[in-house]
Order: structure tokens, then C-alpha cells, then sequence
């Protein structure tokens, strides 16, 4: 009896979850509602896969409308399928190339706003050096700069640790 209580608390949390990240993705990537909790069903599964069936009866949608976003993400590239020998069915998984376009747009950002801020920060130590002002406020200490740097080690290390789990060949 414990074991079912517990297996229904996970599914509630499931799909709460799902809810939770679907409208988080209708708004990041401008994605129907159903195709937001289609990504967010595969996320939560972490790659092994979700039939076309589990989708249907999971988010209690019709059978076209499942298919239609799935679609939709398939062209965006969000997603895609493998399927096992001797089995008909085909299992969904996120697109590991989708999600690697998605860390190389965040790198692209945050190396652009480093170099912007880097150069404020040159620009403000050179009227500083022309003023011959102390700096006592900052002490040549740029938190944001290193935050920057920060996320985008992160970031690299990311995308190196995604092309490693995925097998997919390193762009270094």
C-alpha cells in the first residue's frame, strides 16, 4: 500500500513538475503549450526515451495533437527518436545537438557582454589613471567581470560534458 501511495505522489510531482517547466518553456522558446510539456515530459525522463503512447495517456492529449507538436519540435530540432530492435515503436529524447545550439548561444552572450564590460572596465581605470584618483571604492575588483568568466567556464564545461555523454565529436 506504501509503494502505491508513494508511486502516485511521484506521478502528482511529475507532472507538476512538467507544468512547472512546460510554462517556463512556452515562454523561453515561444512553444505551444503542449509541445513545452512534450520537452518538459522528455526532460524529466533524462534520455531513456518516451513512446508516442506514454505522451498521449501522460498528458492526457489526442493522438494528433501529440503528433503535431511533436513535429513541431522535430523541425525545430528539439528532439528526436530511436527505436530497438524487434519494437515498432519509436522513443523520444531530447536532440543533444539542440541542446549544445543552445549553450553555444548562451557562450556567444556571455563572451560578448565580457568583452563589453572588460572594456568599460579598462575605459574606467584609464580616466581613473588620467584623474589620479584613488580607487578605493572597487580596489581594481570587478565581481560582475568575474562572474562573467565564471558562467562562462561553466558553460564550456557544459557543452564539453554533453558532447562527451552523447558521443558527439568536440567543435575544439
Amino acid at each position: 500500500m506504501k509503494t502505491m501511495n508513494s508511486e502516485k505522489s511521484l506521478e502528482i510531482r511529475k507532472k507538476e513538475l512538467v507544468e512547472k517547466f512546460g510554462v517556463f518553456m512556452e515562454r523561453q522558446d515561444n512553444l505551444p503549450p503542449i509541445a513545452a510539456r512534450i520537452f518538459a515530459s522528455l526532460v524529466i525522463n533524462k534520455g531513456h526515451g518516451t513512446t508516442f503512447e506514454e505522451l498521449v495517456v501522460f498528458l492526457a492529449a489526442s493522438k494528433s495533437t501529440i503528433s503535431t507538436n511533436i513535429q513541431l519540435l522535430s523541425n525545430r530540432g528539439m528532439l528526436t527518436f530511436y527505436t530497438k530492435p524487434g519494437d515498432r515503436k519509436k522513443y523520444f529524447i531530447l536532440s543533444p545537438e539542440s541542446l549544445i545550439s543552445r549553450v553555444d548561444e548562451d557562450i556567444v552572450q556571455y563572451r560578448m557582454e565580457y568583452h563589453i564590460v572588460k572594456e568599460i572596465t579598462e575605459f574606467r581605470e584609464e580616466i581613473r589613471e588620467q584623474k589620479d584618483e584613488a580607487d578605493t571604492i572597487s580596489n581594481n575588483s570587478y565581481p560582475y567581470l568575474d562572474f562573467l568568466s565564471n558562467s562562462l567556464s561553466l558553460l564550456e564545461n557544459l557543452k564539453e560534458n554533453i558532447q562527451a555523454n552523447c558521443g558527439l565529436k568536440s567543435d575544439y
